[in-house]
């Protein structure tokens, strides 16, 4: 049997807004935001898009396991895979989940409603392993062992918590759903968050004429970065890696290539982009 490395991340969806299944997507994948994060015995989750039934499924040989959720917020992309998540229904598993508390609502609240009549069969009644429910606040720092978890408020409606990993002198930074200032000034929470990390996972949903209103409506003020603004903030903060995350569910394959293989990013060694599957190991 391989071991696993001590220290990564895996992407087990990395979706933005819906789903977006079908040939045209099936290499960086379709499924909404999840991400899988090792550091030791520490096992993290990072939201519940539909990615997390496909992780859910991947812990099943390892069961009984201990998680830890920690949400980024509760808009339906991040929480809507949950009800599909296995371990929650098979005893010996303890599962602890961590929210702020976005627009007065909780994880908790969201789940019980996304789990009861008419929207969905199965309640939270079912749930067989010991789930509990925490809160985090921005600029909270958690400890998890040798982990330390730092957060941050970025710009996003109704807020979003952007999370800063640190294991043994190596730096994980996920900043899914922010949006960059509009007048052109870069971040310095996004920037202070990202300082010097090994990677940042950071929001690149739109491209620059998606943003303006060059193609289809302005998307100012929806919450979300551009490729080339994801770039600059990754960059300006020292980061060593920028993956482009939260794509856009009309993204293809060959148009996700581009952005890294024949537009302006081209040449960027430091950029990459996410896809369901890919592992990264620090450690």
């Amino acid at each position: 049997m391989t071991s696993r490395p001590e220290f990564y991340v895996k992407y087990w969806g990395v979706r933005g807004s819906i789903p977006a299944p079908g040939p045209d997507t099936a290499r960086y994948g379709g499924n909404t935001t999840n991400l899988e994060l090792q550091a030791g015995d520490v096992c993290i989750a990072i939201d519940g898009g539909t990615g997390v039934r496909l992780y859910g499924q991947s812990l099943l040989p390892r069961m009984p396991v201990n998680v830890t959720f920690l949400m980024t917020h509760l808009h339906w992309d991040h929480v809507q895979g949950f009800p599909f998540f296995t371990p929650f229904l098979l005893p010996g598993n303890k599962f602890e989940i961590y929210s702020w508390c976005h627009n007065g609502g909780t994880i908790n609240d969201v789940l019980r409603q996304l789990m009861a009549q008419p929207a969905f069969p199965i309640s939270m009644d079912a749930f067989q392993s010991e789930v509990s429910f925490k809160r985090v606040d921005p600029d909270q720092v958690l400890e998890f062992g040798d982990l330390t978890v730092r957060t941050a408020l970025l710009r996003h409606p109704g807020g979003v918590i952007g999370y800063r990993f640190e294991y043994k002198g190596k730096v994980f930074v996920h900043c899914s759903d922010w949006e960059h200032p509009p007048d052109g000034s870069l971040d310095p929470v996004l920037l202070d968050l990202a300082r010097d990390a090994d990677v940042l996972s950071v929001d690149a949903t739109y491209t620059e004429d998606e943003y303006t209103g060059k193609i289809g409506p302005a998307r100012r003020g929806w919450g979300h970065a551009t490729h080339e603004e994801a770039a600059r903030h990754g960059r300006a903060a020292g980061v060593k890696e920028i993956v482009l995350f939260h794509h856009e569910q009309g993204r293809t394959d060959l148009e996700l290539d581009d952005m890294c293989g024949n537009g302006h990013l081209a040449a960027a060694s430091d950029v990459s982009v996410a896809a369901e599957g890919r592992v990264i190991t620090f450690l």
